[in-house]
């Protein structure tokens, strides 16, 4: 059950960082546990992007860069008491101490180098190209400075300290990452994250060489001798070990949880710290393992459970492990959302708070009861049936899904008004009246009250629905995007840095023999919706409907609908409906009261008629004794809901499926998992493997009854009118892909639309 406890409301509410009291393990919308071990602990700002530790030990410093204004926030070491947050546009990555007194930033949106002056809480920018957008730094022994410029481009820009004169800017590649200097200033290392490289450049003269290391690598760190680099190859699940004599990759230190019991990609190593003396420990952050993993002689001997995805850590005084958690201690409710106030309160990427955490020497050293809690917390809680007892296993009666994609509605907005689910009322948007089939569906197939999705945002959401992860490029991205402070959009590109280890549930089924046609999803609708649709998505060449468009919400799902039924009914009649369908029905996101665009109620009634309409047509077809249709939000970002800011709608439409109120936990990662199971495609990430299957809401007996599709209760034709409120606001909006307006915008503009009173 998910636990609104006192960490969430404090974290809700606060502005400012400040020391937290211990709480009890929360569950996450994965239904892995988080239990971190004692020690002091303090809030942050969103996402803290990394941490560091001053040179004399009596500070700590957080870059926060989330959805709220970045920051870098300072806490006294010992503690961890807030000593106050220095506002300052831009900031973006691992902060790195010149001094003891002054930090180095990058500055990301606001072009520059930034140096913070703690004591003076003074800033000084040092600007360099415009739209370089810096998000690494680091210095050299001989105060040389290097901005790493994720810019598209990629480049690196060198200055001299203190006047930032003699700047040099060396093209190296597409998304550098993190960037270190060799122990005496002569080379530079860059983590090449669009790449498998790390690039070594001699300062002296600019020349690179590659260096080939795992996937998307994403941190360094240098042992304290200089003879060996480590990089964090954050796609491939390992540390890889570099010998700096040679610029030859000597080892791979495996650092993910695949020990027999768990297995699938998954743990993100993000960040690293290892300290000078000999036979430090290396330490690597696992963001999306929830853990840290210490690491002696090239093997992991022990993981700490930390909080909800860590970005940072270091070694402070007195061997104090400080760990920064980019998503601070759980999921949180959000029934106060208010979309009239003129603000994000209550907005997910807003109240996404996150945590800095101090670890005793005498709880990480030796307490190899750590790894065995990591491993407890992911460890699944659910029981497989025997196979005679379920019909989601492969070779059984459902021998075809098809996965349906929707965008941005929370539980309470749409099925708030079932009764006896664990819904509120009060919070309906889109209710029966707008959503008949929806309801219908739900009371037909089973209601899903506690369905999270694994995302936040739209960003995120796509990747989930389609890998099983959102892996550290779009954990740690997606927020500035969303935040106005990134125009570079490319969390589902299929060639940028996004690309999980695994690749996507297409190619899962690819690797399993499984036929698959995809309709829209990750697809790039031409310009003026003339012409077929393209991809770059190398999994779905020849694998999709180029009639079908995808993100486009001048195109209506109910032409998006008739063409996936003008192939249905072919497939129907010949025979030969492929094993995996993904089908995308994006109109519920809506275009606000843009004049001329259909209105908020017709975009989500349009979109659940055609979603009625295809349960419809399977349903009387020779494939529903075979079917199991799944249906899931990408994200659940638009909306309130009582029970957590990431419950959403999920449906199943099967003659298998069990019709009344299932209170299990499910989980985007849930859906996938049984889809899996249902077709015998092996697990993509560790998130699938062990999410919680829905074998609950399937029965033994199949019920062939048709499904009828509800006519819709209002007209789909309805468009806006140019009085409609802020119908001249929402005209200038953007609506060229998901969540591209600003979304405390768009959910006023939703709310009045919607005819709400103010949210209680």
């Amino acid at each position: 059950m998910i636990r609104t406890t006192l960490l969430a409301s404090v974290l809700a509410v606060l502005c400012s960082v400040g020391v937290l009291a211990a709480k009890a393990p929360d569950i996450l919308p994965s239904g892995w546990r988080l239990d971190p071990p004692a020690g002091a602990l303090a809030a942050t700002g969103t996402m803290p992007q990394g941490l560091a530790v001053s040179p004399d030990g009596r500070l700590l410093a957080v870059v926060e860069s989330g959805f709220n204004p970045p920051a870098l926030s300072l806490f006294a070491a010992r503690g961890l008491r807030g000593l106050g947050s220095i506002p300052r546009p831009g900031a973006f990555g691992k902060p790195v101490w010149i001094d003891a007194s002054h930090v180095l930033v990058a500055g990301a949106n606001a072009d520059a180098f930034l140096v913070v002056d703690v004591a003076r809480r003074t800033v000084r920018e040092h600007r360099i190209a415009a739209g370089a957008w810096p998000d690494a730094v680091a210095i050299a022994p001989n105060h040389a400075f290097v901005a790493a410029s994720d810019d598209g481009d990629g480049t690196i820009t060198l200055a001299a300290y203190p006047s930032f004169g003699d700047r040099r800017s060396i093209a190296v590649g597409p998304h550098p990452g993190d960037v270190l200097f060799s122990r005496n200033g002569a080379t530079l290392y860059v983590a090449m994250r669009g790449a498998r490289t790390v690039k070594a450049i001699d300062v002296a003269t600019g020349t690179a060489s590659a260096i080939a290391v795992g996937l998307h690598p994403s941190a360094l760190a240098l042992s304290g001798d200089g003879s060996r680099l480590y990089v964090a190859e954050s796609d491939d699940d390992a540390v890889g070990a570099i010998d700096t004599r040679t610029n030859r990759r000597i080892a791979d230190i495996a650092v993910g949880l695949h020990d027999g019991r768990l297995s699938g990609y998954g743990a993100s190593p993000n960040a690293l710290w290892i300290g000078s003396w000999p036979n430090s420990p290396l330490f690597a952050s696992l963001g999306a393992e929830n853990a840290i993993a210490v690491i002696r002689n090239d093997r992991v001997v022990e993981r700490i459970p930390t909080g909800w995805y860590p970005t940072g850590v270091a070694l402070g005084r007195g061997d104090t492990l400080f760990v920064s958690d980019g998503k601070g201690e759980g999921m949180r409710a959000n029934p106060q959302f208010n979309p009239y106030l003129h603000r994000n309160a209550e907005y997910v990427a807003t109240t996404l708070y996150g945590s800095v955490r101090a670890i005793p020497l005498g709880v990480w050293r030796h307490a190899r009861a750590q790894t065995a809690d990591v491993v407890a917390a992911e460890m699944p809680t659910w029981h497989a049936p025997a196979i005679s007892r379920t019909v989601v296993r492969p070779h059984g009666p459902i021998r075809h899904v098809i996965y349906v994609i929707k965008e941005n509605r929370s539980y309470d907005q749409v099925l708030g008004d079932l009764r006896g689910a664990d819904g509120d009322p009060h919070l309906v948007w889109f209710g029966e009246n707008v959503t008949p089939n929806q309801h219908a569906i739900a009371r037909r197939f089973g209601i899903l009250d506690r369905a999270f999705t694994n995302s936040q945002v739209s960003a995120d959401g796509h990747n989930w629905t389609d890998a099983a992860i959102a892996n550290d490029y779009v954990e740690r991205f997606w927020p500035v995007n969303y935040a106005g402070r990134r125009r570079l959009y490319d969390f589902q590109d299929g060639l940028a840095p996004d690309v999980p280890h695994a690749g996507y549930l297409w190619d899962a089924a690819r690797r399993a023999g499984i036929t698959y046609r995809d309709y829209g999803e990750d697809v790039i609708t031409p310009k003026g919706l003339a012409g077929p649709a393209t991809t770059d998505m190398a999994g779905l060449a020849g694998h999709f409907d180029p009639r079908y468009y995808g993100w486009s919400l001048k195109y209506s799902d109910r032409l998006r609908l008739a063409e996936w039924l003008r192939e249905f009914d072919a497939y129907a009649a010949n025979g030969g409906l492929p094993q995996l369908e993904i089908v995308y029905l994006p109109n519920d996101h809506t275009a606000g009261t843009d004049p001329g665009a259909p209105t908020p109620q017709a975009y989500v009634a349009t979109n659940d008629w055609c979603l009625g309409r295809l349960v419809d047509a399977v349903s009387h077809s020779r494939y529903w004794k075979s079917t199991a249709i799944f249906s899931v939000e990408d994200d659940a970002q638009d909306g309130p809901d009582h029970v957590s800011d990431q419950r959403s709608t999920f449906y199943v439409a099967s003659p298998y499926a069990k019709p009344g109120v299932h209170h299990d936990d499910y989980s985007t990662a849930g859906v996938l998992h049984t889809i899996e199971l249902i077709l015998g495609i092996a697990p993509m990430t560790i998130y699938d493997a062990t999410a919680r299957p829905l074998y609950a809401a399937f029965g033994m007996r199949a019920d062939l009854r048709p499904f009828d599709a509800l006519r819709p209760r209002i007209d789909l034709r309805a468009v806006n009118a140019r009085t409609a409120y802020d119908a001249a606001v929402s005209a200038r909006l953007d609506w060229n892909r998901p969540d591209a307006v600003d979304p405390a915008l768009l959910n006023r503009i939703l709310a009045h639309a919607a005819g709400k009173g103010r949210v209680r």
